[in-house]
């Protein structure tokens, strides 16, 4: 049976990150356009950084810098060797201020790490060569990861992998599948493990319930992208019982674009451990200073990439917040930074359908169509269900602001309808349900006055 590799002590661990820090740092003073620029305005030099202690000198980079010159954050890399200097492939995070999605760029060097990094995760989470992978992730117009990683993870481990391809993200893409399709395709394939986000998951699991088809082989279910509750959880495993998978287990990862990959629970409560601690480091920090806290101690969550030669991070905040442990994990016995505590938002950035999405370029894209019209977004689910999709919603007042066609029905209306569904999805790559109101009808509630993007779902979808 194959098994995950830990490293042998926190001490073995400690000097093969502070090898790998000493060779990226090396090339970060020389060939970091971004980092460059910081440690010469800080007044920060080589040898400051003698262990991975040194890096708190650093202060901390956020999204913001990153997004708002994502070209500086990629390494020079002329004279170094093929591998380094090679572009493999560009990633996409979060939309930039101007709405573009931010581009994160790996050399083959790099992709040659995330694929180990991609069969740890499959290792801590106790994949195994006879194992088939149903990838529920859906093809996005601008690569987010998480479909084409599931390729790449199965590959490191020689898994096989069955790619339903649910949805539809662009009138140029015509092999989408419906959900019910879906469902015939695991059908006929009996996958053993289920990848995806857990709002899909549950649809398919549903509603393979309804239709009578049994998923009594899978024995596992990988979900990511979005927040998944106990009560979640519980819900999930009776949805697996109603589609004949009594025995699955579901493990949970918290990803980032900026990881290429995610940290890994072994089990259910244990923590999210991260599976190639050679690679990236993480850390917490105090969310005003910067400034590491102890162990135990909740703070930002801080991702520093310790092996990387296309865009290179170094304490970089993730957004979120959480409580850190380096301690041996007590179940699978891993020497490895686990978050011991679900990871929540701490920006003003949204998941929507496992998408981050800045609302502030969502409502700068409809002020520029409709100017003074009253118009509310707003993040729904389908239903109390803990499970239950997300939905975007635009609601727009009448004719104000954008003259006769709103409002004035027929195919006018429609129109329009049409025209704000697809900026809106250009500006953050969800298609919003577009809901024409009466004239009035959003300012005559107090809720809507002060704000034009709310996110109904509460903490735990967020």
């Amino acid at each position: 049976m194959l098994r995950y590799d830990s490293h042998p002590s926190r001490e073995a661990l400690q000097a093969e990150r502070e090898a790998a820090l000493a060779r990226t740092l090396d090339l970060v003073f020389e060939r970091h356009p971004y980092y460059r620029d910081l440690f010469r305005r800080e007044g920060l030099r080589r040898e400051h950084f003698k262990t991975l202690d040194d890096l708190s000198r650093i202060p901390v980079t956020t999204k913001a810098q990153y997004m708002a010159e994502p070209q500086r954050f990629v390494l020079e890399s002329e004279g170094l060797e093929p591998e380094m200097r090679t572009v493999w492939d560009v990633m996409y995070t979060t939309g930039s201020t101007s709405g573009v999605p931010t581009p994160f760029v790996s050399t083959s060097y790099d992709f040659f790490n995330i694929l180990k990094l991609q069969r740890n995760m499959l290792l801590l989470r106790g994949v195994q060569p006879t194992d088939l992978i149903a990838n529920l992730f859906p093809i996005t117009t601008a690569p987010h990861g998480a479909w084409i990683r599931v390729l790449h993870a199965a590959a490191s481990l020689q898994v096989p992998v069955l790619s339903a391809m649910p949805g539809n993200p662009s009138p140029h893409f015509e092999l989408g599948r419906s959900l019910d399709e879906v469902i015939a395709l695991l059908g006929t394939h009996h996958p053993t493990i289920l990848w995806g986000v857990p709002s899909y998951i549950q649809r398919v699991l549903t509603r393979a319930a309804e239709l009578g088809t049994s998923l009594s082989k899978v024995r596992k279910v990988f979900v990511t992208g979005e927040a998944l509750s106990d009560i979640a959880r519980e819900h999930m495993m009776t949805a697996l019982v109603r589609a004949g998978a009594e025995q699955a287990q579901i493990s949970v990862s918290y990803g980032s674009t900026e990881m290429q990959g995610g940290m890994i629970e072994c089990r259910p409560g244990a923590g999210f451990h991260n599976p190639l601690p050679a690679q990236f480091l993480v850390d917490i920090a105090h969310s005003d200073t910067g400034q590491p806290v102890p162990e135990g101690k909740s703070g930002s969550v801080l991702l520093t990439h310790l092996a990387r030669r296309g865009t290179l991070l170094l304490r970089y905040a993730l957004g979120d917040v959480s409580v850190l442990s380096r301690e041996p994990c007590p179940h699978c016995g891993a020497v490895t930074d686990r978050l011991v505590q679900t990871p929540r938002r701490a920006d003003s950035l949204v998941k929507i359908k496992g998408m981050l999405v800045n609302p502030d370029v969502v409502i700068a894209t409809l002020e520029r169509r409709l100017g003074a019209c009253p118009f509310v977004m707003s993040i729904e689910r389908d239903s109390d269900a803990p499970l239950a999709a997300d939905r975007l919603r635009l609601r727009v007042e009448g004719a104000s602001g954008v003259g006769s066609e709103v409002g004035s029905g027929g195919a006018s209306e429609k129109g329009l309808s049409g025209e704000l569904a697809r900026l809106v999805k250009e500006a953050c790559g969800v298609t919003p349900e577009v809901i024409q109101v009466p004239v009035g009808a959003l300012q005559s509630d107090s809720r809507w006055k002060m704000q034009r993007f709310i996110d109904q779902r509460g903490k735990a979808g967020a």
